[in-house]
């Protein structure tokens, strides 16, 4: 009777801490939904810039465990604002679009007639706030994931800039945390967001 008690002992132990460790874990950010190639035309794409003053480049959140240790969780290449960059190239590619990058510009309608260059949009963005806040509570961990950014989106033949500013919280509470269900979060957050705001 001892040894099939030790064994439910120890899994109960292994559900209650999982892999409750401090320190730095990264986790990948990509843009995985689906679309129909239903648009052409080529877009010129500046590399997002991170305003994010009191925060590292590759900053994504952290966890406070039990013992009130922390984890941390950065962005595999410790870079949000190329990671953004990268996705939101990703997305436009996935509904038809050929991308270019385009070098930081006026955020005005003459900047947008100076970059354009052809093209039939360009677009840049900035990172306000990214970040997710959780902790473990016994057998579970309560997420706060909050993203604000603001894109913006030139329209060559119209001589015109649309600011498309984007603000989102989530919240979610998970029975068994681990680094992937992190970064599935985040990932369909992003997706939500890229989805809502850029509608072709």
């Amino acid at each position: 009777m001892k040894k099939p008690l030790l064994i439910l002992l120890g899994f109960i132990l292994i559900l209650f801490w999982g892999c409750a460790t401090p320190g730095q874990k990264f986790i990948d950010i990509t843009y995985l939904a689906h679309h129909e190639k239903t648009q052409k035309g080529e877009i010129g794409i500046t590399p997002f810039q991170d305003k994010r003053s009191d925060m590292g480049q590759g900053y994504i959140g952290y966890r406070v465990l039990l013992d009130n240790s922390q984890e941390t969780y950065l962005v595999k290449g410790l870079n949000l604002a190329d990671t953004l960059t990268r996705i939101i190239k990703i997305y436009f590619e996935k509904n038809g679009f050929s991308t270019t990058p385009v070098d930081p510009w006026e955020l005005t309608p003459d900047g947008v007639v100076k970059a354009s260059k052809g093209f039939k949009q360009i677009v840049a963005g900035t990172i306000n706030r990214f970040e997710c806040r959780a902790k473990k509570k016994g057998g579970t961990t309560d997420m706060i994931l909050d993203i604000d950014l603001t894109l913006y989106l030139g329209i060559a033949d119209k001589n015109a800039l649309k600011t498309i500013p984007v603000c989102l919280t989530l919240e979610r509470t998970e029975l068994i945390f681990t680094r992937e269900k992190l970064e599935q979060f985040v990932n369909q957050a992003l997706e939500e967001v890229i989805q809502k705001a850029i509608v072709f």
